[in-house]
């Protein structure tokens, strides 16, 4: 009979401390969810962008082996052979593409080069930085082509890493920018040896619209092209003591 009773003095949870509790959860859940979710979308467009570049690092060596020439050699002969900016970068741009499966062909005006926003999103980036060619491969990533700078006849190649059917469609989060050199690598825009590109060979050229990646910037309808350096070392071009991806 004590037994019994004892049993039944046991202290229990009332539903008003449940409640509360599970309030409290809620709140806390709420508050961070947020910032979880965030920072896993970060981790994976930059997973995107680091196999993106490795990529494009393996298809330009496999280029120069099979074209016994570098990307920038071949834009050049291509240019010599069409004699217009535009239809060499295409003629390239075809060649390259082949090496990614999926839609092999190059084609001016691909999906969505007339949408992409610049970094801080409240510009369109100029769609002639993205009409001279492109493709989309089997993972859904869009590449466009632009000549680049008339002087170094090397076209600049902007990938969304994460294809043009998921947002934001921004540069400098998942769009961005790198170009072959004359000695046959693939640098990132942004690097010091691209400070003097021209970031477009026309309708950007000239009309004081630098490249420059910076969240404190809002004019400029370029920026976020030289993003892909600062993404690549992983530094905050704003604040170098943190990282690009955090």
């Amino acid at each position: 009979m004590n037994r019994l009773n004892n049993n039944n003095n046991k202290k229990a949870f009332t539903l008003a401390e449940v409640l509360v509790t599970l309030g409290i959860i809620g709140v806390v859940c709420a508050l961070t969810l947020p910032t979880l979710i965030d920072n896993h979308r970060k981790s994976v467009l930059k997973t995107q962008f680091q196999k993106t570049y490795s990529e494009l690092q393996q298809v330009n060596q496999k280029f120069i082996n099979d074209y016994d020439m570098n990307i920038c050699e071949y834009n050049w002969q291509m240019t010599d052979e069409y004699e217009t900016f535009g239809s060499a970068t295409r003629a390239t741009s075809e060649a390259f593409i082949k090496y990614y499966i999926g839609d092999s062909s190059s084609k001016s005006g691909i999906l969505g080069f007339q949408q992409i926003k610049n970094l801080t999103g409240t510009k369109t980036v100029p769609q002639t930085l993205f009409d001279d060619g492109g493709a989309v491969d089997m993972q859904k990533r869009t590449f466009y082509f632009e000549f680049g700078n008339p002087n170094w006849k090397c076209p600049i190649i902007s990938v969304d890493i994460n294809g043009y059917y998921k947002k934001p469609n921004q540069l400098g989060i998942d769009v961005f920018s790198f170009r072959p050199t004359k000695d046959g690598k693939i640098i990132p825009i942004g690097n010091p040896r691209t400070i003097y590109d021209a970031i477009n060979g026309s309708a950007v050229q000239g009309n004081n619209h630098s490249c420059t990646c910076t969240k404190k910037e809002t004019d400029s309808i370029t920026n976020g092209v030289c993003c892909a350096y600062w993404a690549n070392v992983d530094i905050n071009p704003d604040d170098n003591s943190k990282t690009y991806w955090k």
